[in-house]
């Protein structure tokens, strides 16, 4: 994973289409601020929404966490966090957040967060109930 170019770190929220999706817009318009503010003196980050589908739905969080450590290396972001609507499991417990420090990852699933307002929908993902 390359270091951080000067003054700006490049943020990615890597999010399932919908509600992760609308997760994370909310989290990039505020998150650049909070981070300058916590960092040091001067530095910037450009934080980016990219909306697609994080897990295939059958794989392990380690399967995800490489192909996401080789999507940042590709597109040169920094810092990636994956959000997905998927419950995720390891050793037969529920996965909240999968960190990896060396490669500045996160994969949080949302369901195991208590993602509110949110139901299961087609394939197993959770989504906010229709207003119909």
């Amino acid at each position: 994973m390359p270091k951080p170019s000067q003054g700006v770190t490049v943020v990615a929220l890597l999010a399932d289409p919908d509600t992760p999706t609308e997760i994370a817009e909310r989290m990039a318009r505020r998150l650049p601020d909070r981070l300058s503010r916590k960092s040091d003196k001067g530095r910037r980050f450009d934080v980016r929404v990219v909306s697609e589908p994080v897990t295939a739905g059958s794989e392990d969080p380690p399967t995800v966490m490489r192909r996401i450590r080789e999507r940042a290396n590709a597109e040169d972001w920094d810092v990636v966090v994956a959000l997905t609507d998927l419950p995720l499991h390891s050793h037969g417990r529920k996965l909240v957040v999968d960190l990896n420090h060396e490669y500045r990852l996160a994969l949080l699933s949302l369901p195991s967060l208590g993602a509110g307002g949110c139901r299961r929908g087609p394939r197993g993902q959770w989504r906010r109930p229709s207003s119909a």
